[in-house]
C-alpha cells in the first residue's frame, strides 16, 4: 500500500530514507525492529527500511480518524514547514488492516517520562529544565501559527534523543482551530490527561476559540515543568488523583498547583510555572510572554543544552 509523503520534512529534523523515496514507499517496504510502546490511541513500533539502516518509529492507530482533525490532519498541517521542536513525519498512509498509520522519525532516547524515571525518580535540574521549556514553547509556537492546539502535553507526550534534542509528539486529541481560510473556530478542550487538564477543560461541553486553545496548552505546560522537576513527587494528594472527579474538584476550586514550600525551586522558576498555571485563561500568559520570562530567556543556552545533553545520554547507557 503506497503511502504520502508529508512535505518539507527535512525542515522537521527528520532523516530521509536512504535507498527510495518516501513517496515511493509501500508499508511491505517496513521491517519491524522493536516495540516501542502503547497507549489508548495506538501502538508504536521501531522500524527500518528494507535494504538500508534508515530507521522510523510506526506509529498504527485504534481508531478510524476520516475527519478534518484527524491526527494524520494535523500531521501534514504542521509538516508543511517544519520544526526541530516536532516529531518529524516522513508520511502519513493506511495501514494492512485500512487503519490510519504514520511513519515518524526515531526518537531514541523515547520520553523524558523515561528519562526522569531512569534517574531514579528523580527530576531535571533547572538549567536542563529551562531547555526543555524553551522547546517546547518553540514547538508550541510552531503549532499554534498553524491552527493547531496539542491539549495533551505531558512528559510522555515530550520525547528526546542522543543529540540532546526534545520534540513534542503525539496528536491524537490535538485539534485545529484554524480552517485552510484561516478562519477561526471553537474547538472541544476537555480532551487530555486529567492531571494536565485546564481548570476551563473541566467544565461542561469546554470550548475555546484560538486564544483559549493556546491558553489551554499553556496550563498543561505549567503542569509538566513542575512534574518534571518533582520526579516522582506527586504534585495532587494520592486520594486526589486516584479518580477523574477528585481531579475535577481540586482543580477547579482548590487554590493551583505549586511547589511545596520545602521545594528547592528557584523564585524564577516557581514565577514560571505561576504565569502557567493562572485559573482564569485570560490571566495566563501567552507563549510569547512566556519565551520571555527571565527563567527561559535568561538561561545560559550553551551549559543548559550541554546539561540536558548529558542527562539524556548517561539515562540510554
Amino acid at each position: 500500500m503506497a503511502v504520502a509523503a508529508c512535505p518539507d520534512n527535512a525542515a522537521s529534523g527528520a532523516v530521509e530514507p536512504e535507498t527510495k523515496a518516501v513517496a515511493e514507499l509501500r508499508f511491505s517496504d517496513l521491517d519491524e525492529i522493536d516495540k516501542l510502546g502503547e497507549g489508548a490511541c495506538g501502538e508504536v513500533t521501531k522500524v527500518r527500511l528494507r535494504g538500508s539502516s534508515a530507521e522510523f518509529a510506526l506509529k498504527i492507530a485504534y481508531y478510524d480518524n476520516n475527519d478534518p482533525e484527524g491526527e494524520m490532519e494535523v500531521l501534514r498541517r504542521v509538516a508543511q514547514s517544519g520544526s526541530p521542536y516536532i516529531v518529524g513525519c516522513h508520511a502519513t498512509f493506511r495501514g494492512p488492516a485500512d487503519e490510519p498509520a504514520m511513519l515518524l522519525e526515531l526518537m531514541d532516547a523515547g520520553s523524558l517520562s523515561r528519562v526522569v524515571r531512569s534517574r531514579g525518580g528523580h527530576g531535571l535540574p533547572e538549567p536542563a529544565l529551562a531547555e526543555v521549556a524553551a522547546r517546547c514553547l518553540a514547538g508550541l509556537v510552531h503549532l499554534h501559527s498553524r491552527g493547531v492546539a496539542h491539549l495533551d502535553l505531558k512528559p510522555d507526550n515530550i520525547l528526546a534523543n542522543s543529540r540532546g534534542d526534545v520534540k513534542i509528539c503525539d496528536f491524537s486529541v490535538s485539534r485545529i482551530f484554524l480552517s485552510p481560510d484561516g478562519e477561526s473556530r471553537r474547538i472541544s478542550i476537555s480532551v487530555g490527561a486529567p492531571e494536565y487538564l485546564s481548570p476551563e477543560g473541566f467544565k461542561p461541553n469546554a470550548h475555546a476559540g484560538p486564544r483559549g486553545a493556546c491558553a489551554a496548552d499553556v496550563w498543561s505546560l505549567g503542569i509538566t515543568v513542575m512534574k518534571l522537576f518533582l520526579g516522582d513527587t506527586p504534585i495532587l494528594p494520592a486520594d486526589v488523583r486516584s479518580s477523574w472527579v477528585k481531579i475535577k474538584e481540586a482543580i477547579l476550586y482548590g487554590e493551583p498547583p505549586s511547589f511545596p514550600e520545602s521545594s528547592s525551586a528557584s523564585a524564577e522558576l516557581r514565577g514560571f510555572v505561576t504565569s502557567c498555571l493562572q485559573k482564569n485563561p485570560k490571566q495566563r500568559s501567552t507563549v510569547a510572554q512566556l519565551l520571555a520570562h527571565p527563567f527561559v530567556a535568561r538561561r545560559d543556552v550553551e551549559a543548559s543544552r550541554h546539561q540536558l545533553r548529558e542527562i539524556i545520554v548517561e539515562t540510554m547507557q
